[in-house]
């Protein structure tokens, strides 16, 4: 009884870490992906875009 009560805990504690751990890896893509996007909108890069003749 101890050892299926504990477990539980030990399943419980796994599945709320994991959840936390992709919520983080979530936002830290999402800064990411911001971060990607203001890149290249910024002035500078309107000229690395376009093709030298």
């Amino acid at each position: 009884m101890r050892d299926e009560y504990d477990d539980r805990l030990r399943l419980d504690g796994r599945a709320q870490i994991n959840n936390g751990i992709d919520r983080l890896l979530a936002r830290i893509m999402q800064a990411f992906r911001v971060l990607h996007t203001i890149h290249w909108s910024s002035p500078w890069a309107v000229h690395e875009r376009r093709c030298r003749n």
